[in-house]
């Protein structure tokens, strides 16, 4: 999938040494009778406040996904098509990005839950977008298919990479939240129904 997961996870355990050297100062306190006495000798400097990182809030994925448009205008999409194809791919796009998080931070078991849970769903979902792909682009639909899959998760990627090192406390309350859910219902209300937070809008993966 060309992830940068390495890279990802090196960033976030990054951190900063610093060293204070302190030379050697003679004090000029009290250094005979006579002498000008000298307040306020060098002190070092007090320690610098831990900053807590940022709280994890869950659901920050943009899970709106921009379909790619039939290349000709001779190609009919109803409405009600064009809903439960947006419907499978945001349900993809979920998916992907909850792969792209088990594995930048380790947490495979939970991607596993997930999918041991709503598999026939996801299955059925993934069905819609392959028949998508084959209707708007005939034999190419598979190549665009695979080619669009592969760029939604490297956009995940680098949108994982740029959260710095709250990215994987976010997609653990993520997880949190796909696997409080019940029902394929409200797993398709989940990420059509919730608005991730602020900055992140409909990720684009179209590729023509």
């Amino acid at each position: 999938m060309g992830m940068t997961v390495t890279a990802f996870r090196v960033s976030a355990k990054g951190g900063v040494v610093r060293i204070l050297r302190w030379f050697g100062v003679k004090s000029l306190c009290g250094l005979g009778a006579g002498l000008l006495m000298l307040s306020g000798c060098a002190k070092p400097p007090a320690p610098l406040a831990a900053v807590a990182p940022p709280a994890p809030v869950g659901h920050v994925y943009p899970t709106v996904v921009a379909v790619p448009p039939p290349p000709s205008r001779h190609i009919r999409i109803t409405p009600a098509q064009a809903a439960q194809v947006q419907q499978a791919f945001n349900v993809i796009a979920l998916k992907s990005a909850l792969m792209v998080g088990a594995l930048s931070c380790n947490q495979q078991s939970r991607y596993d839950a997930f999918m041991n849970e709503f598999q026939p769903h996801i299955l059925a979902d993934q069905h819609v977008m392959d028949a998508y792909f084959h209707r708007i682009d005939g034999y190419a639909g598979q190549a665009r298919e695979d080619d669009f899959v592969t760029l939604l998760a490297n956009n995940q990627s680098v949108s994982g990479i740029s959260e710095g090192n709250v990215f994987c406390l976010n997609n653990d309350a993520e997880f949190d939240a796909v696997l409080s859910l019940k029902t394929p219902s409200d797993l398709d209300h989940f990420v059509t129904d919730r608005t991730p937070g602020p900055g992140y809008g409909t990720i684009a993966a179209a590729v023509r």
